[in-house]
């Protein structure tokens, strides 16, 4: 990560509609009870303590377990439909806001077309990105 800027930094409104996301890596399949085909995601700002993306998923689902971090969500298109492990569904839909706290377990499925503006905090989001996708 270099040097954390001094002055605002503004994610490019085609990121948020979806226009130059590049490829990420598919989450484990053992984390998918409904396959995704494919997924994308652009860090549009990566500080010290703040980590914040543009994702963006075709229909499927993943499941998490304890969830590593809280997660800030706003939909920027599509659905997302959380079931809890205790057996609560949420459903959020294109300009809901959310957070999905550490320790959360359930399945996240994502739907109609699903881009989400999400941040974490910086430390978190790595070390769970090493676990889910370990460098060879």
């Amino acid at each position: 990560m270099g040097k954390t800027p001094t002055h605002p930094v503004a994610v490019k409104r085609k990121h948020l509609e979806g226009q130059d996301l590049p490829p990420m890596p598919m989450w484990p399949a053992e984390m998918m009870p409904r396959p995704i085909a494919s997924n994308r995601n652009l860090v549009w700002y990566a500080g010290e303590d703040l980590m914040a993306m543009v994702y963006e998923s075709d229909d499927g689902a993943v499941a998490f377990t304890d969830l590593p971090y809280d997660e800030h969500v706003q939909i920027l298109n599509g659905r997302a439909v959380l079931t809890s492990a205790d057996g609560r569904t949420d459903v959020f839909e294109k300009g809901d806001i959310f957070v999905a706290p550490k320790g959360w377990t359930g399945t996240w499925e994502m739907l109609d077309g699903y881009r989400e503006l999400i941040c974490f905090e910086t430390r978190a989001i790595q070390e769970a990105a090493r676990t889910w996708w370990p460098q060879d």
